[in-house]
């Protein structure tokens, strides 16, 4: 879909109200409508199933016009959104599918990865719990991975215990090859977070004793402050213990990465910058995974990101640049490249790097904030205020939510 025409539609019409103020009740036991509806459903699911999704959405949401609670076009149009990382629609389409779909495992699992993409961790545990509730006998494969996803859910949000219990009761299940292993590597990082590990045989340690590498059936390097660090949402909490990974394992390049990203969440993108760059010069030294010394991708988008707000748009460009040169299409490249494309004055070659990245993920906030920053500078207030809208209804941190509301009764009072 055209973005312009997509977040101004967006702006004024929420998926609700396509259920109800566009929606016609069908008249009371009307079988013209029902036939009607019906028919436009069937012919969405047979373009879906032909595999032209425009076609099939277009009927799917003419048989919602005149059923508002028809669960299956609902059920198709959650999954449709779903699949363009549009998890606001998702999870609108979905929980309307559900009150007559209240059964079925495959919606529950679909709608707790759209909550958990939003970053709404009690709507994401509420129904991959579901999913896994509806099939006691485990004879539905999704019900499996719910589990595994409920696992990861409490695992991220310091709920250790449950997700402890969540990774053995898919141990249990599981029989896929490549799971197995990466199932039990998940179960010794709890173990090493929790200080409950046992020596496998294969643990490595430095020299203070501490565990540092060779946890679990991998090869894996890691250490005690890392999972700490790596198995909570707290920024501040992050960054304190990704800095004792550090000092436990110097040579671990994703303790420097990650720490900058704990930093940038926190807005110290000055103290950011040197981590960023630490982490790709020790990326450019590990031979075994990096022989060709390349630099690290993502270090150099984000120090992109944390020079466009130091107000240092060249470098920023810069550093865009040397990500993309590796990774033409890597999306933070690409977004910030275009932010500091519009902090250097230069809007329009900024929108058209956004308007494709919104095209691609239509419920990123981050992008579709820079493409407010963007509009704004190119002087096109509509889209402006469609773009900030829309970026406000899409971001879940609520202290970032907070600033932009205040953007946007700001612009809308202009």
């Amino acid at each position: 879909m055209n973005t312009i025409k997509y977040l101004l539609i967006l702006a004024m019409v929420t998926v609700a109200t396509i259920s109800i103020s566009l929606a016609q009740e069908p008249a009371a036991n009307s079988e013209l409508d029902s036939k009607l509806y019906e028919l436009h459903f069937q012919k969405g699911k047979a373009y879906n199933d032909d595999g032209d999704r425009a076609l099939a959405r277009r009927y799917f949401l003419m048989t919602i016009y005149l059923h508002p609670d028809h669960a299956g076009a609902n059920y198709q149009l959650g999954l449709m959104a779903y699949s363009d990382n549009n998890y606001s629609a998702a999870i609108s389409f979905l929980e309307s599918a559900s009150v007559e779909m209240s059964n079925k495992v495959e919606l529950y699992y679909w709608l707790g990865g759209a909550y958990w993409k939003k970053s709404r961790a009690e709507g994401a545990i509420r129904n991959y719990r579901k999913a896994v509730v509806l099939d006691p006998q485990h004879e539905n494969p999704f019900s499996l991975y719910a589990l595994e996803n409920l696992a990861e859910v409490y695992t991220r949000t310091e709920r250790l215990q449950e997700s402890m219990e969540a990774y053995q009761m898919a141990l249990k299940r599981e029989t896929r090859s490549v799971w197995i292993p990466k199932i039990k590597d998940q179960i010794a990082e709890l173990h090493l977070t929790m200080g409950t590990y046992q020596d496998d045989g294969n643990t490595r340690y430095n020299e203070k004793g501490e565990a540092i590498g060779g946890i679990g059936d991998g090869d894996m390097r890691t250490n005690r402050y890392f999972e700490i660090a790596r198995h909570t949402t707290d920024p501040v909490k992050e960054a304190i213990y990704y800095r004792k990974s550090i000092e436990a394992d110097p040579g671990m390049y994703q303790s420097y990465f990650n720490l900058g990203w704990a930093l940038t969440r926190q807005r110290k993108y000055d103290e950011a910058v040197p981590a960023f760059i630490r982490s790709d010069e020790v990326w450019r030294q590990a031979q075994g995974w990096n022989p060709e010394a390349a630099p690290k991708i993502d270090a150099h988008a984000f120090l992109a990101l944390c020079y466009a707000e130091l107000g240092e748009p060249e470098k920023a460009l810069d550093s865009a640049e040397i990500a993309l040169n590796i990774a033409p299409n890597y999306h933070y490249g690409l977004l910030y490249k275009a932010r500091a494309l519009t902090k250097l004055g230069r809007p329009q070659e900024a929108i058209t790097i956004l308007e494709g990245l919104v095209d691609t993920n239509p419920d990123d906030a981050e992008t579709l904030h820079a493409l407010y920053e963007g509009y704004r500078a190119a002087l096109k207030p509509k889209l402006a205020l469609a773009a900030l809208h829309q970026a406000v209804r899409s971001q879940a941190d609520k202290q970032q939510k907070t600033r932009w509301e205040e953007e946007l009764n700001v612009l809308r009072e202009r």
